[in-house]
């Protein structure tokens, strides 16, 4: 179960242009949200998706597997970065753990079968 906290559209930042393949002038959509099993929060994750290429996108947003379906897109290639890192106060917040416990961070990059960056979802998860 996922359950969305924040959500917010807004022209992109440097950093999402670059991590996106982006032009100056890209709006993009960026979630904020809990993922949950039966014992409670999992992982905390904030994603960016550009609203070029999911045109009427809004907040209710689901996994981009189902997205990709929905926009008629094949999923291609994803790159994922794994690391150790401490957990920011908003982290621990989340996860219900300590600030500056370790936490799992994911930092990902999806792309279309023509190679085209269709998400960047960066998830921090209990160690």
């Amino acid at each position: 179960m996922t359950d969305l906290i924040t959500h917010s559209s807004g022209p992109a930042t440097v950093e999402e242009w670059a991590k996106l393949d982006l032009n100056p002038n890209s709006r993009v959509l960026r979630l904020t949200r809990i993922r949950n099993d039966a014992l409670g929060p999992i992982a905390l994750e904030e994603v960016v998706l550009p609203l070029d290429r999911f045109p009427g996108l809004t907040a209710d947003a689901s996994d981009i597997a189902e997205l990709a379906q929905c926009y008629g897109l094949s999923l291609g290639h994803a790159t994922e970065r794994v690391s150790i890192v401490p957990a920011t106060r908003e982290v621990a917040k989340h996860l219900g753990t300590g600030a500056g416990a370790q936490v799992m961070k994911l930092d990902r990059i999806v792309e279309t079968a023509d190679g085209e960056p269709i998400e960047w979802r960066v998830a921090f998860r209990k160690a």
